[in-house]
């Protein structure tokens, strides 16, 4: 019987439950197609879903009301018309910003370990970014009933950025702001799981110590948990 790592299906299960053997054999034979697939769809998926319950004219006025605005009934009622006829086609092409993260933080990656005298291709450094993001992929394919269900979604279901109690947002006070529940939602456990599976990764690609590994991959990290904050704020 073929080992998990030995094709391209089989490693999208291995990574999470054998992540030094799979990494290994990625860095060795690097696969990436198929796990950017998976990562797509699951995205295009939860966003379609997600948007199509979504209460807009809640999230609207709650938003606008605690960012202090005010919009004449006119112009709200047509933002709202507007929003509820082409949100669900734009989320359902999230997995197109999802890919523009990874090729960005794969890019990040492949300078920085470059720099640390490593020596893979890009692609490779994109086999292990894609393959350690399989957690994510878990966390979106466990929100889909989540999200059906509810009838519909109002703010405060969409305002931590996940529809599972798998980070820290919860525990943000009352009325907290949108950059503090965005720092507190920073602290999941499908992320974390994710960042171990990337030092392990990339330990085997770049054949670099754990340590400066770790370090690398825990500060690149912080940069988007960084500008994820700024952009809440």
């Amino acid at each position: 019987m073929a080992a998990l790592e030995d094709s391209s299906a089989g490693r999208l299960i291995g990574a999470l439950v054998s992540p030094a053997k799979t990494f290994r054999s990625i860095a060795e034979r690097p696969t990436w197609a198929l796990a950017l697939v998976v990562l797509l769809l699951a995205a295009g998926a939860v966003g379609f879903v997600s948007a199509k319950r979504t209460d807009y004219r809640e999230m609207i006025t709650r938003s606008l009301k605690e960012s202090g605005r005010e919009v004449p009934a006119e112009q709200l009622e047509k933002q709202i018309e507007i929003t509820q006829k082409v949100a669900p086609y734009f989320a359902a092409g999230s997995g197109v910003f999802v890919l523009i993260i990874v090729l960005i933080v794969t890019l990040l990656y492949w300078i920085v370990f470059k720099l640390l005298g490593s020596d893979f291709t890009y692609l490779s450094g994109l086999a292990v970014t894609l393959h350690a993001a399989m957690p994510a992929v878990v966390s979106l394919l466990l929100s889909l009933p989540v999200i059906l269900s509810h009838k519909t979604l109002g703010y405060d279901d969409l305002k931590t950025g996940t529809f599972l109690q798998s980070n820290l947002a919860f525990l943000a006070p009352a009325g907290a702001r949108p950059w503090l529940i965005a720092l507190y939602a920073s602290v999941d456990f499908f992320s974390l799981w994710s960042l171990v599976l990337t030092i392990i990764g990339y330990r085997a690609l770049s054949r670099l110590s754990t340590q400066a590994v770790a370090v690398t991959v825990v500060v690149i990290t912080l940069l988007f948990v960084a500008v994820r904050v700024g952009l809440a704020a």
